[in-house]
């Protein structure tokens, strides 16, 4: 029996670090290259990516049986990701398409660890058909990741998940919280709800205030909130408690993947039966980790160091 599946994005990720990108966030320019330049990458990683792949791997080395949904093409980029799933021991559940294309992003990290992320989108939006519900039926948890704007397949996944009583958690992509009207009567549904600041602003339409954003979102009705914050820290809250955690690191590599690694080690510790506050320390240092490494898998961190140390 499966402890929790991710439904969502699967995508091959090409990082590229060098010392000839320029940044100026203070000044909010952006990552610059010098106009029709060469220059030398110092670091540089293939690998798969997205939200599905990489919260159902953070759950496998949590010690959860975890397994992954999502579309892919039948191309080079497919057995990529593939094979990091068997080497994680994430149980493959991909649908595979052989007339579309995966997916893939290039990413562009700059010396601070920002990042800018150039994303290829194939013909591969999940639909209900890419889904095995029998499978899913027997899980005790689905965390749903972005699915590029289809809210019925997101409201068929929250009816699906209440009928047959499985905890959800979800981290909404943009797409499906412009349609905020429509996602909004749908929370009260979930259990565990993840947001970062320009997606709560994107549900909400205005500008980020900690205080009113929990308050507003949890009145929606899900069992816990969390709204990460970037390099500021992240906040958590129940109908009961607000809590807030300052980040760890503040000198990061590549902060790819920050989120998904918070949200997975967040809903691992609720597995777990932690409480809120253990749960949001499981959260941040297991962010903290991935930041520490390019690419957003190799710092996820095992249930022994995380259990053990936090």
């Amino acid at each position: 029996m499966l402890d929790i599946v991710s439904i969502g994005a699967a995508t091959v990720d090409i990082f590229v670090k060098s010392d000839h990108f320029k940044s100026d966030s203070d000044h909010n320019i952006g990552l610059c290259l010098p106009y029709s330049s060469k220059g030398e990458i110092q670091q540089s990683l293939i690998c798969s990516g997205g939200g599905a792949t990489n919260t159902s791997t953070s759950f496998s080395r949590h010690k959860l049986k975890s397994a992954c949904i999502s579309r892919v093409g039948n191309d080079y980029f497919y057995p990529i990701i593939a094979q990091e799933l068997k080497k994680e021991k994430v149980t493959n559940l991909l649908s595979l398409h052989p007339k579309e294309k995966t997916d893939f992003s290039i990413i562009i990290v700059a010396d601070d660890g920002s990042r800018t992320v150039l994303t290829n989108r194939g013909d591969t939006q999940l639909d209900s058909n890419d889904i095995d519900w029998s499978t899913l039926a027997n899980v005790k948890w689905i965390h749903v990741t972005s699915l590029e704007g289809n809210l019925d397949l997101l409201e068929q996944i929250i009816g699906f998940a209440y009928e047959h009583k499985i905890k959800i958690s979800i981290n909404p992509g943009n797409r499906e919280l412009s349609k905020s009207k429509v996602l909004i009567p749908l929370l009260k549904f979930v259990d565990f709800l993840l947001l970062n600041t320009t997606e709560s602003e994107t549900l909400l339409q205005r500008k980020f205030n900690e205080g009113d954003f929990i308050d507003e979102i949890i009145n929606f009705g899900p069992k816990i909130v969390s709204i990460t914050d970037g390099r500021n820290g992240a906040y958590v809250a129940s109908s009961r408690q607000r809590l807030y955690s300052p980040i760890i690191n503040t000198n990061p590599i590549d902060e790819t993947g920050a989120g998904d690694s918070f949200g997975a080690a967040f809903i691992a510790a609720q597995i777990y039966q932690q409480d809120l506050h253990q749960s949001l320390n499981w959260a941040i240092h297991n962010s903290a980790s991935v930041v520490s490494h390019l690419g957003s898998k190799p710092g996820i961190l095992t249930y022994q160091q995380i259990a053990k140390k936090y």
